[in-house]
């Protein structure tokens, strides 16, 4: 991801610099710049991976951002960044800790969701989720079975 993405994002926060209110953490809006972050993102067309990327490096140099934002807004930042870094979310349909299932689901939405749109930038998101959840030699195994046609998953 380039640094001109990254520095258009953070761009509208800028007029936050100087307001003492937000010297204060405040949830409300935290999640409205949460929610801010995440549509400019998308709107930049950042992928799932690259929105996750930029996170952890911004997350690296966070002391950086502290020094710019006053402390509330540098608390949402930190905190945005370390939900973004997290591995797969917690997903309420998958409330155990075996998580055999959910690794089968997001390889096989990563494939059906390739099938129907075919944009990496879409169905990255079930990707990073597989890759994450589920042993490598579980997902090589799959692979060739895709490639044979044979994978139990997907049916035409």
């Amino acid at each position: 991801m380039s640094s001109a993405a990254n520095s258009k994002i953070f761009t509208s926060l800028l007029e936050l610099e100087n307001n003492p209110k937000l010297n204060q953490y405040d949830p409300h809006l935290c999640r409205d710049i949460h929610i801010k972050l995440d549509q400019e993102a998308r709107a930049e067309g950042l992928s799932y991976e690259e929105r996750f990327e930029m996170a952890k490096k911004n997350l690296s140099v966070f002391h950086k951002w502290s020094s710019i934002f006053p402390a509330g807004i540098s608390q949402c930042l930190k905190e945005y960044w370390k939900e973004r870094v997290s591995s797969a979310p917690l997903d309420p349909r998958f409330p155990n800790v075996n998580q055999t299932k959910r690794c089968w689901v997001n390889y096989v939405d990563y494939h059906r969701c390739m099938e129907i749109k075919n944009d990496e930038k879409v169905c990255g998101y079930f990707k990073h989720l597989y890759k994450d959840l589920c042993p490598e030699e579980w997902t090589s195994k799959w692979d060739d079975q895709v490639e044979r046609g044979v994978f139990p998953g997907i049916h035409d």
